[in-house]
């Protein structure tokens, strides 16, 4: 969700954890002939899919117990036989139709540039969703595939990212997950925003800007709340009102929606610890992430 090139599809895993990974035929001298820009597909990608939709199910919410993770699973594969710079959003049609559920009302969180921060304050769900906690953000997060690109069989070398083509599988992916988890939020809207991001809190092109503002459906949203964030004791480079984000104010007026902008948002206690909630002591910046230092993270 930030400026084109999409963060989703170039989440890089930690260097260690890669090579360990990293099946047998994908080491070093693979790695040197690489053909595209991004990682290749996750080894055990199937596992890790099953998995995540199997805990998803049974133990975050048991409520949708009659999901099918195999048929979910197939559906979502359908990609894996296509050429990687031919994958379509549409192509994710009957995968989003078989994992989709609803998102409570007041409980989308959207966001740009500040991943862990929103993971660690959604709280897997338990205070907001975001789409990194519906079923199908979260089976592909954090992931790459493909298939080889003049072969059957996956590409555990590299996979392209939108530098290399614009339809390709992780890209396209987001692209159809972003339009329905927009498509499905309601009344209350929020918005978390990172102003310490040197290219501006708003890219103006991105996912939330191409993909997720346009398929908001207004007689579904009450008001739509931005709240822009900026590293403890670092840089402020834009605010409420300034920048991207005066862009991103003009822009939610024009389409109608009634919206408010609040710097550093302070109203929420940690549930945990019962503590009056206030940024400076909760959240830490490393990197180029804020990780919540009291709240469980997921």
């Amino acid at each position: 969700m930030e400026a084109r090139g999409y963060a989703r599809s170039r989440r890089p895993l930690p260097a260690l954890l890669l090579i360990l990974l990293l099946p047998p035929a994908a080491g070093a001298a693979g790695a040197a002939d690489a053909r595209w820009s991004g990682q290749g597909t996750i080894p055990h990608l199937q596992s890790i899919f099953l998995g995540r939709c199997a805990e998803y199910v049974a133990v975050l919410s048991p409520e949708l117990r009659d999901k099918n993770c195999t048929a979910i699973w197939e559906a979502f594969k359908l990609v894996l036989d296509k050429d990687p710079c031919s994958v379509l959003p549409s192509d994710y049609d009957l995968f989003i139709n078989l994992s989709r559920h609803s998102i409570p009302r007041d409980k989308s969180l959207f966001w740009e540039n500040n991943h862990l921060l929103v993971t660690s304050y959604a709280e897997n769900g338990r205070r907001f969703m975001p789409l990194c906690n519906v079923l199908y953000g979260m089976v592909g997060d954090f992931l790459s595939w493909c298939r080889q690109k003049n072969a059957s069989g996956l590409d555990y070398q590299s996979c392209p990212t939108s530098e290399d083509c614009e339809n390709n599988p992780v890209d396209s992916y987001w692209k159809s997950a972003s339009i329905q988890y927009a498509k499905d939020s309601s009344g209350v809207i929020y918005v978390m925003l990172n102003g310490s991001e040197p290219t501006g809190a708003y890219p103006v092109k991105g996912f939330f800007a191409d993909f997720e503002i346009p398929h908001l459906q207004k007689d579904k949203i009450t008001r739509i709340e931005i709240w822009v964030m900026h590293e403890i004791g670092g840089s402020n480079v834009e605010s409420c009102g300034e920048g991207s984000v005066k862009i991103l104010e003009e822009r939610l007026e024009k389409m109608g929606f009634q919206y408010s902008c609040i710097n550093d948002y302070k109203g929420w206690s940690p549930t945990l610890q019962g503590l009056s909630g206030f940024p400076e002591r909760l959240w830490v910046w490393q990197g180029a992430h804020y990780i919540c230092s009291l709240c469980q993270c997921p």
